[in-house]
């Protein structure tokens, strides 16, 4: 009799044990599922967010409030194709925004350096501050130019000479000082040559003109955001 109690007592305790377990497991794999859940959500809501990054930028630059383009700075100091660039931008937004507020690149230049301020490139703290009091500006474009020229030979007869170009632009609040909005462009453009007993006899463009091509592509992909919706 004590060991047939005894059985049953050792078995009420497995069950009990084994009711227990089970109970833990279903509530660790439904605390799984809640944090599987919370994680697909938090990824969706960034994404969603990341969305409204597709906005046209003519929509929160207001009229009265005016856009100061600086030079554009380049790999080569001594290269001024960081300004023509930032020329390009100015005027494609002239173009096609006119009620914008422009300060174009030769203004923002001089008061740059009439205030002994670095021309090109990053605008620190004290640089956007000074820019925003001196020219009235409530935003500040700036950008860095990297570009290239290399040549693909195909055959004996012709090659490609293609001139290859990438900015990193960026649109600042002078308000706060912050990027509120930064993109990276690229393009390209390229011209064919002929050859003849490997000399060259006919060549449409100089690698002036073909930076110049260059140069304009990338002027008008920029302003266009300023215009179209990305």
């Amino acid at each position: 009799m004590k060991t047939q109690n005894a059985f049953l007592e050792s078995s009420f305790c497995s069950h009990l044990i084994n009711k227990r377990r089970n109970g833990f497991l279903m509530a660790y794999f439904v605390l799984l599922i809640l944090a599987v859940i919370f994680l697909f959500g938090c990824s969706a809501s960034k994404i969603k967010k990341s969305s409204d990054s597709n906005i046209n930028l003519g929509s929160i630059i207001k009229p009265n409030e005016p856009l100061a383009i600086m030079p554009f700075e380049s790999q080569d100091a001594l290269s001024n194709l960081g300004s023509l660039i930032s020329d390009e931008v100015a005027v494609n937004l002239l173009e096609n925004v006119p009620e914008m507020k422009i300060i174009p690149t030769t203004i923002t230049r001089s008061f740059l350096l009439t205030q002994n301020m670095p021309s090109d490139g990053i605008p620190d703290f004290h640089s956007i501050h000074s820019i925003k009091e001196g020219l009235k500006c409530r935003y500040l474009l700036t950008g860095n130019f990297y570009s290239s020229i290399g040549t693909v030979q195909y055959s004996e007869t012709y090659s490609n000479r293609v001139a290859s170009g990438s900015v990193t632009v960026r649109l600042i609040d002078c308000d706060s000082a912050t990027v509120i909005w930064a993109k990276h462009v690229q393009d390209s453009y390229q011209t064919t040559d002929y050859y003849a007993k490997g000399t060259i006899q006919t060549s449409f463009y100089t690698e002036g003109q073909l930076t110049q091509e260059l140069i304009k592509r990338l002027g008008e992909a920029i302003a266009a955001y300023f215009y179209q919706n990305e």
